[in-house]
C-alpha cells in the first residue's frame, strides 16, 4: 500500500512526469499541460458545488470538448491527487495560495489562466452570478488567458491580481462550501449563521449582503 496521502502535493519530479504524460502522442495534443491543468483545478476546487472527478477529468484529456479518451491511469492518479491537495489547501490555508507559474518560467501564465476560465464552465450559474456581483475578481484571469505580452502595464496589473482574486473568491464562497458539507455523505465543518439581506456581506467586501453575494448564494442553493 502506498504511503502517499491522497492530498500530498506533487513533487517537482511528479509535475514533470505529469507534463510528459499529458504530452503523450496518443493524446494528439488535445490534453492540457500542467500549467493549464492547475489553473483549471483551482477553479474546480473553488466552486461551491462539489464537482466530481468524472466531470472534470475528461477535460484534462480533451481541453476543447471534454470528450472521453483512452484511460491514462498514472496521469489521472496524479491529477486527482493534485485536485485533492488544491481543495485541502484552499480550505485550510488559502492565504498562502500561489499558482504554479510563480515557481519558474517553464510554467505558462496564459495557459494557467485559460485553464482557470475553462474550469468556471463546469459550474456556470455560480460563476455567472459572481461575474455580475464581483466582476473585478475574474478580470485578471480573463485578461491573462488571451494576453499576447506579459510585460506591459495591463498584464503586470492582472498578474498582481491573480492571487488576491483567488483568495477573495475563496472567501466569498466559503459559506456555500460549508453549506454543501451538510449534504449526505459529506462532513460538516461547522455551522455558519444566516446572513440577513441588510447585513454586511460575509465575503468581507463591506457591501450589504443583498447587493453583494446574495445572488451567488441563491444560485448555490
Amino acid at each position: 500500500m502506498s504511503s502517499i496521502s491522497t492530498t500530498t502535493p506533487l513533487s517537482d519530479d511528479e509535475y514533470a512526469e505529469l507534463d510528459t504524460l499529458l504530452a503523450a502522442p496518443a493524446l494528439a495534443g488535445r490534453a492540457m499541460d500542467v500549467s493549464m491543468l492547475e489553473g483549471f483545478l483551482t477553479a474546480v476546487a473553488l466552486s461551491p458545488k462539489q464537482i466530481a472527478a468524472e466531470q472534470w477529468l475528461p477535460w484534462v484529456w480533451d481541453k476543447a470538448a471534454g470528450s472521453a479518451l483512452p484511460a491514462q491511469d498514472r496521469a489521472a492518479s496524479l491529477a486527482q491527487r493534485h485536485h485533492a491537495y488544491m481543495v485541502e489547501w484552499l480550505a485550510k490555508d488559502p492565504d498562502s495560495f500561489e499558482p504554479i507559474y510563480v515557481c519558474g518560467p517553464e510554467w505558462s501564465v496564459p495557459a494557467w489562466c485559460a485553464g482557470f476560465i475553462l474550469g468556471t464552465s463546469l459550474d456556470k450559474p455560480q460563476w455567472a452570478a459572481l461575474a455580475v456581483s464581483h466582476p473585478q475578481y475574474l478580470a485578471p484571469f480573463q485578461h491573462l488567458a488571451t494576453a499576447g505580452e506579459l510585460d506591459d502595464d495591463a498584464a503586470e496589473t492582472a498578474m498582481d491580481g491573480v492571487i488576491p482574486s483567488v483568495i477573495a473568491i475563496n472567501a466569498a464562497w466559503a459559506r456555500q462550501r460549508h453549506l454543501k458539507q451538510s449534504q449526505p455523505g459529506a462532513t460538516v465543518l461547522r455551522e455558519l449563521p444566516k446572513t440577513g439581506r441588510n447585513d454586511p456581506c460575509h465575503c468581507g467586501s463591506g457591501k450589504k449582503y443583498k447587493k453583494c453575494c446574495a445572488d451567488a448564494d441563491s444560485a448555490a442553493n
